[in-house]
């Protein structure tokens, strides 16, 4: 990834214009990323100042901003929200096939039965940080080829529309709807690293902790062609969004904050580092 020479000082409303300077000459072309909603955005925001509450402000335009197309990440509570507020939006990736039937009645109340094309995958949230099985019940819709490969499938029928507004979502919009997103927004840039920063710059500061399923990153990785860069973003996915908490509870500019980032995607760890790092943050241990 070329890393640019940033201006520490730059202000806040200049943040999507650096995010797009990453992309070069794809700039013009390559869609925002949201993480959940307005609701979401407002409720991380409560109490803060300083840099954390600059980040939220920023989230809040982009949400809001229909002059450009965007990679929406959902979870129950939000999704649906999404929907109402963004119109444009053309293709849906549910990652989570329990909430099919409430997704296509909705889908049906809002009137888009025409307009939105809809594709529900069953793919069980687990990479290594947790178990593929217990003591009591085996799991048959783990992360595979042949589970993967159908939602690879729907991304490239995305590519071939011209990439219009798409909204992915999963249970708690935590893993498999970002690895899905971050997979789609990598397809527009073509580095999947580019598209991580942005992603990890769409993470609420406060409600979640946004990551991405390492297990569906690895087998898509070679499916679009991106030669494991994908595979590795998500891997330093979690420890880039802890970093860029810190950096934000020291009151660091977008600037300080876009050159760490850089540096931590242009010098990724391996499965087994990023995996010794989770251990040490168990907030982000997989659970569901």
């Amino acid at each position: 990834m070329k890393i640019i020479s940033m201006i520490r000082k730059i202000p806040w409303d200049s943040l999507d214009t650096m995010l797009d300077r990453l992309s070069g000459s794809n700039a013009g072309t390559i869609p925002k990323i949201c993480h959940h909603g307005p609701r979401e955005i407002r409720s991380g925001a409560r109490k803060l100042k300083g840099a954390p509450k600059e980040l939220a402000a920023f989230q809040a335009r982009t949400y809001h901003d229909r002059t450009r197309g965007g990679i929406y990440i959902g979870g129950w509570g939000s999704w649906q929200r999404i929907l109402v507020d963004h119109p444009e939006i053309r293709f849906l990736a549910n990652v989570y096939d329990q909430m099919d039937n409430e997704i296509c009645a909705f889908v049906r109340q809002i009137g888009a039965d025409d307009s939105l094309t809809v594709r529900s995958f069953s793919i069980r949230d687990r990479d290594s940080r947790a178990p593929a099985k217990s003591s009591y019940i085996i799991y048959d819709d783990l992360p595979s080829e042949e589970n993967v490969r159908p939602l690879v499938g729907f991304l490239k029928e995305w590519q071939a529309a011209g990439f219009p507004s798409l909204l992915t979502c999963c249970s708690a919009g935590l893993f498999r709807s970002p690895v899905t997103a971050l997979a789609a927004h990598g397809m527009t840039t073509g580095d999947p690293t580019v598209s991580a920063i942005r992603m990890v710059m769409s993470g609420i500061f406060g409600h979640s902790h946004l990551d991405s399923n390492w297990e569906i990153a690895r087998i898509a990785d070679p499916m679009l062609g991106f030669g494991g860069r994908l595979h590795a973003a998500v891997l330093n996915v979690q420890r880039a969004t802890i970093e860029r908490n810190r950096l934000l509870g020291e009151d660091a500019t977008p600037g300080e904050l876009l050159e760490r980032l850089q540096e931590i995607f242009a010098n990724p760890w391996d499965e087994e580092q990023a995996l010794e790092y989770n251990k040490r943050h168990g907030q982000f241990s997989k659970s569901c």
